[in-house]
């Protein structure tokens, strides 16, 4: 089945720069082992959901990408399935998993579909959830296009039989702990079809727009070749510079993300073509630094070493679980309620260092108490006077 070109998931690069799409077309798509993991996970997931089960019952099982449900993925997987479970019995609501929506109506473009993790009907109000497994950076469900775009789906396809007035978004990441909601009205949703409507039809225009942004360009598999990032990093270098006024810093630092991104793509690009034979000026193939030293058999070497009558302390390296490993045992009931608090009584956990956000960030700006008033000027040495 191809992939829709004009997918919610990849919402956010294609409707701010519709020209990407085109950019894009006949580029593979690269997977990655936290990819597979995450369609592991989503498998699970979706196993307990259809079939009332907890993910513990499949602890030890190969997933389709190959990856084994261990305890982490049991833990993350069932907090997950929980919330999808409170809120199915809070609304009293008809739960729809792995639910296949029609697009084509929303972004024009044929036989589209895209699949939306869970869809819950619940009488005046429809919930669409995502779970994202990675335990990278939070996301944020006010906003987003990819869920705004299965939300539209889900009102497109079950509107006439139901009345719904409320859209509620999800977006589950229980790796980190975080879960983020927005609700819109039936209205609103409409009003942001009428933007996805808008976008759909430039991205397949001719020469269409190229418009890098930090979010949009992440994922884009066009970084390297794309003439509008490589003018919006290059133009930068001509005016920035670390002495430059505050204001341009700031510009700069807001499109940090944004060269970072294209120069890694750059580095893989360059890669990809010495590792296909054709040659780079000035670049080279060379073997990479060797891997650490690791047992051929870890059974084989344990056998010999304990005939070698080595002592316990001799053959192992012993060290004690670290408190999130503890925490994993208290959910597991590996350890018990009333033990838990005795052992989080031992846990401590340095503040943060300050560091740089943008004025959007939804955390409380620190409040310093040292000002540059509060210093003494020392740039001239002082004598005592008799």
């Amino acid at each position: 089945m191809a992939h829709a070109q004009l997918s919610p998931s990849s919402a956010v690069r294609w409707m701010a720069c519709p020209g990407s799409v085109a950019l894009s077309k006949g580029m593979p798509d690269d997977s990655s082992s936290f990819a597979d993991e995450g369609t592991d996970a989503h498998e699970l997931a979706a196993l307990c959901l259809e079939t009332s089960t907890d993910a513990a019952a499949y602890k030890g099982r190969i997933m389709g990408k190959g990856h084994e449900v261990n305890t982490e993925m049991v833990l993350a997987v069932q907090d997950y399935v929980d919330y999808v479970r409170g809120v199915v019995a809070a609304t009293n609501g008809t739960l729809l998993v792995e639910q296949r929506l029609p697009i084509s109506g929303i972004t024009g473009e044929p036989d589209a579909h895209g699949t939306s993790d869970v869809v819950i009907l619940a009488g005046k109000e429809l919930i669409v959830a995502d779970l994202k497994y990675g335990r990278g950076v939070a996301v944020d469900a006010d906003g987003n296009p990819q869920l705004q775009i299965y939300g539209l789906a889900a009102l497109n396809e079950f509107g006439l039989a139901e009345d719904f007035e409320t859209v509620r978004m999800v977006i589950h990441q229980p790796r980190l702990g975080a879960v983020s909601e927005w609700t819109q009205t039936v209205q609103q949703m409409e009003e942001f079809a009428a933007e996805v409507a808008e976008a759909a039809a430039h991205a397949v225009m001719p020469n269409a727009l190229l418009n890098p942004t930090t979010k949009g360009c992440k994922f884009c598999k066009a970084k390297a070749n794309c003439s509008a990032l490589q003018t919006e990093v290059l133009d930068m270098f001509d005016e920035i510079h670390p002495e430059a006024p505050s204001d341009m810093l700031a510009i700069a630092l807001a499109k940090a993300d944004l060269v970072e991104a294209w120069l890694k793509a750059i580095r893989a690009e360059v890669e990809t073509r010495l590792l296909a034979g054709v040659p780079v000026p000035g670049y080279k193939l060379v073997q990479g630094k060797r891997g650490a030293r690791q047992w051929a058999s870890k059974d084989d070497a344990e056998a010999l070493l304990k005939q070698m009558r080595l002592k316990v302390e001799e053959m192992y390296d012993l060290t004690l679980i670290s408190p999130t490993s503890a925490e994993k045992l208290a959910k597991a009931a590996v350890i018990g309620p009333r033990q838990w608090p005795k052992v989080l009584s031992l846990i401590t956990q340095p503040e943060g260092k300050p560091s740089v956000a943008p004025e959007t960030d939804k955390r409380p700006a620190l409040v310093l108490s040292a000002t540059a008033d509060d210093f003494s000027d020392v740039s001239v040495p002082t004598t005592d006077l008799a």
